[in-house]
C-alpha cells in the first residue's frame, strides 16, 4: 500500500469499528455504514492502479460473500446488517485475503459464541445480548476485517 492509498483507507478500520460498536450495543449495523465501507473502496482501488482484472476479482468476492450473506440471512442465522456488512469487507480484501478473513471471523465468532455460553451460566446482574445467546457477528467482521488491514499497512512498501 502506498502512503497516499494508505492515508485514504483509515476509512476502512474507522467503519469497521464503528459497526463492531454498533452490533455489540444493538445487534444493528447502520447502513451508513456499510456505504462508507463501499464508498472507501474505489479510491484506495485506483491510488494503487488496479487492473480491470483487480477491480473483477475484488467485486465477484464481494458478490460471491453477499450471496453467502444473503443465504444466512435467509436462513435466520444472521443479521441483515451482517449480510451487508461481509461483502462490503470482502470488496476491500479480494480473493487472495479471503481465506485468513474466514478463518479469523469464524475463530472469533467462535470466542463470541463461547462467552454467550458462559455469560448464560452467570447469575442475575447486568445483561447484555450475548447473556440472551444473541451473536453480534459483526464483531467477527470487523475483527478479521481489522486483522487484513493491519496485515497490509504493516506489508513492505
Amino acid at each position: 500500500m502506498t502512503h497516499l492509498s494508505l492515508a485514504a483507507s483509515v476509512t476502512f478500520p474507522l467503519t469497521l469499528l464503528a459497526a463492531a460498536r454498533s452490533d455489540w450495543r444493538a445487534l444493528q449495523i447502520p447502513n451508513r455504514l456499510i456505504l462508507l465501507a463501499l464508498a472507501g473502496f474505489p479510491p484506495v482501488a485506483m491510488l494503487e492502479s488496479f487492473t480491470a482484472a483487480e477491480w473483477l476479482g475484488h467485486l465477484s468476492a464481494a458478490l460471491v460473500l453477499f450471496a453467502a450473506g444473503a443465504g444466512l440471512f435467509a436462513l435466520e442465522l444472521w443479521g441483515g446488517g451482517d449480510a451487508k456488512l461481509l461483502p462490503a469487507v470482502a470488496l476491500w480484501l479480494g480473493w487472495a485475503a479471503l481465506p485468513r478473513f474466514l478463518l479469523v471471523m469464524s475463530m472469533t465468532g467462535c470466542a463470541l459464541s463461547l462467552l454467550a455460553l458462559a455469560m448464560r451460566a452467570v447469575p442475575a446482574g447486568r445483561k447484555h445480548l450475548l447473556a440472551a445467546g444473541r451473536i453480534p457477528y459483526g464483531v467477527a467482521i470487523a475483527v478479521a476485517g481489522l486483522d487484513w488491514w493491519l496485515a497490509a499497512i504493516f506489508q513492505p512498501m
